[in-house]
Order: structure tokens, then C-alpha cells, then sequence
């Protein structure tokens, strides 16, 4: 955890409450939080439809014992989404990631249009 103190006049410290170490884990819209571990659903209820989606999966894979990536056919893949909302120039676009329909990490993208 982050903490920020001040010293104050007279030899005071001033220790402000925990700051988590990573920002941005977060996303507000309509007065709502996104945070990650949400569901792509409660997103989608929250915050409405994202400007772009993108899709994509990958086969599940193991190490063989050579030491190879060898594709596991008795797994199904992993699915992948990119969700970016654009709420306009005055705020800074999100970017938010899923695996298998579950918010993953959210990012900030510059200011949107």
C-alpha cells in the first residue's frame, strides 16, 4: 500500500488513508463503479454499450515434457475480450479487458471524441 504524509508546521505528520498501489482499477459511468471481477454483463448494465469490442480466443495449452507448447484438445479455449468506452472529449476513454466474461483490468486511454 502507498501512504502519503506531510509534516506539518510544529512537527505534525499527517498520514492520509491507503491508496490502493495500482489506480485504475476502477471505471465510473452514470454514477456507477466497474471495478475488476465484474461480469461483462454488469458492465454492459452499468455503463451501457462500449464503443468497440473486440474478440478473441486461444487454445488451451501445457509444457510437454521437452518442454514444448503443445495445444490441449480436451480444453476448451480461453475466450478474450477489449471493451473501450468513449464518453466524449472531456474524459478519458477506458479500455477495459475479460477473460471468459470477467473483467480482468481496466486502463486509460487519452481523451475521447
Amino acid at each position: 500500500m502507498k501512504y502519503l504524509s506531510l509534516i506539518l508546521p510544529m512537527g505534525l505528520i499527517l498520514m492520509s488513508t491507503c491508496l490502493p498501489a495500482s489506480a485504475g482499477e476502477t471505471m465510473h459511468c452514470k454514477q456507477q463503479v466497474i471495478n475488476t471481477g465484474d461480469t461483462l454483463t454488469t458492465v454492459q448494465d452499468k455503463c451501457g454499450s462500449p464503443s468497440d469490442i473486440r474478440e478473441y480466443s486461444l487454445p488451451a495449452t501445457y509444457l510437454n515434457a521437452n518442454g514444448d507448447r503443445v495445444i490441449d484438445p480436451s480444453k476448451l479455449p480461453t475466450e478474450y475480450q477489449e471493451w473501450t468506452y468513449d464518453f466524449g472529449p472531456t474524459r478519458l476513454m477506458r479500455r477495459l479487458y475479460a477473460t471468459d466474461n470477467k473483467v480482468t483490468k481496466i486502463e486509460s486511454l487519452g481523451y475521447g471524441h
